[in-house]
């Protein structure tokens, strides 16, 4: 049957929007200073990073839409101009070129700017999303993290294009939970230990969240937890137990060992 062109096509769905994102990255991951996760301090301690915030708050979209950018834009000038009813409909609204999604939109990027991470200006009526740096600190986003050699991992693109069935795809699916402890994941490499409750004091996470989220990826099938004893005559059990991490495909094995979770 003829295409017909005296009409416009349907509107793209969430998942199109995102895909024509992604494909202007020009890679296959996007790089991520390890400082949104924790932060160096002089005493050796870590700081909790940005991430923390995310979490704490219950800010879903506002992670999402922040890690979408950073796809987008750190592989260019790190700057994105786009409407806000193609953000809208990249973030799932029913209906993007309402009024109410375009303000949802800009309480979104209020809220990153308000935590360093992004400035914005319009451009012939669009908004110009401009990255600065993952700490918060609000310097320019100047340049990758991995051309001065700093700290950092990478989220393969998989987050954005497959899923667990055909009609998801894993940055709908996984929980604000299961994403932080993803991307905690992903910067501590294979077999990793990470107590949950240390993960308060590391990464400004609740255990609870910690614990939720880990479990909630071993159910998706995305991380594999193996149980390790050790002798210890002088505890109760005289031995002890320790649970150690791997991400599974399609965001693992990382292909390195656990550096310091500290």
């Amino acid at each position: 049957m003829a295409k017909d062109t005296n009409r416009p096509p349907p509107p793209p769905s969430a998942h199109d929007t995102v895909g024509a994102i992604v494909a202007d990255a020009k890679r296959d991951e996007v790089p991520i200073r390890r400082e949104f996760l924790q932060q160096p301090t002089t005493d050796g301690n870590p700081s909790p990073g940005p991430l923390a915030e995310f979490v704490k708050t219950g800010d879903r979209r506002g992670l999402v839409l922040w890690m979408l950018v950073l796809t987008k834009a750190s592989g260019g000038d790190f700057s994105v101009t786009l409407a806000a009813t193609v953000w809208a409909r990249a973030m799932g609204f029913d209906l993007p070129e309402s009024k109410s999604a375009r303000t949802a939109i800009s309480k979104t990027w209020t809220r990153l700017e308000r935590r360093g991470l992004i400035s914005r200006k319009r451009v012939h009526r669009q908004t110009c999303v401009a990255l600065l740096q993952e700490d918060g600190s609000r310097r320019p986003y100047d340049h990758t993290p991995g051309s001065a050699g700093e700290p950092y991992f990478r989220l393969p693109h998989a987050f954005w294009l497959s899923g667990p069935a055909a009609s998801s795809r894993w940055y709908q699916v996984l929980s604000l939970p299961e994403i932080a402890m993803l991307l905690i994941a992903r910067s501590l490499g294979d077999e990793f230990r990470l107590p949950t409750e240390s993960v308060p004091g590391w990464y400004g996470i609740s255990a609870d969240s910690a614990h939720r989220g880990l479990h909630g990826l071993e159910e998706h099938g995305l991380l594999s937890i193996e149980k390790r004893y050790k002798d210890a005559p002088l505890t109760p059990q005289g031995y002890t137990a320790e649970n150690r991490y791997t991400l599974q495909p399609p965001f693992g094995p990382v292909g390195k060992r656990q550096r310091s979770i500290r």
